[in-house]
C-alpha cells in the first residue's frame, strides 16, 4: 500500500529531515566528479541564506515528489566549467533520485570560483 501525504500537510520536522537527507546525498555526489570542491560557508553570507548552515546546498521541496536542488561550487583551474557542471547535475540528478522517492526537477549550479 502506498500513501501520499502533501508535503504542506507534513510537519516541518519531516520537511526538513527530506530535505537535510536530499542534501547529504547530493553533497556525496561531488566525489563522483572530477575538478569540482564544495563551497562550505562562504555562501551562506555573500548570498545572505541563512537556512545553508554551512553547506553549499539548499533543498527545496515542491508538492509531494518534486525537489530543486541549489548548489553551490568551485571548479578546479584546467576543467573546461559548462561540461563539470553538466556531469555534476547529473551525477545528482541520478544519486538523488536512486536513493530517495523524490524526482529531481532541477539542480542550479553556481560556480563561485576558480580553484588554481
Amino acid at each position: 500500500m502506498c500513501y501520499h501525504i502533501a508535503m504542506e500537510e507534513m510537519k516541518p520536522q519531516v520537511v526538513e529531515q527530506y530535505s537535510t537527507l536530499i542534501a547529504s546525498v547530493a553533497n556525496e555526489s561531488f566525489r563522483k566528479v572530477e575538478g569540482v570542491t564544495r563551497l562550505d560557508g562562504v555562501a551562506k553570507y555573500r548570498f545572505g541564506i541563512k537556512t545553508l548552515k554551512n553547506t553549499n546546498c539548499h533543498v527545496y521541496i515542491i508538492g509531494t515528489d518534486e525537489v530543486i536542488i541549489d548548489i553551490f561550487v568551485n571548479v578546479d583551474y584546467g576543467y573546461s566549467i559548462p561540461e563539470t557542471v553538466c556531469q555534476l547535475q547529473e551525477t545528482i540528478k541520478n544519486d538523488v533520485e536512486e536513493a530517495t522517492k523524490f524526482r529531481v526537477k532541477k539542480v542550479n549550479v553556481t560556480v563561485d570560483n576558480i580553484n588554481l
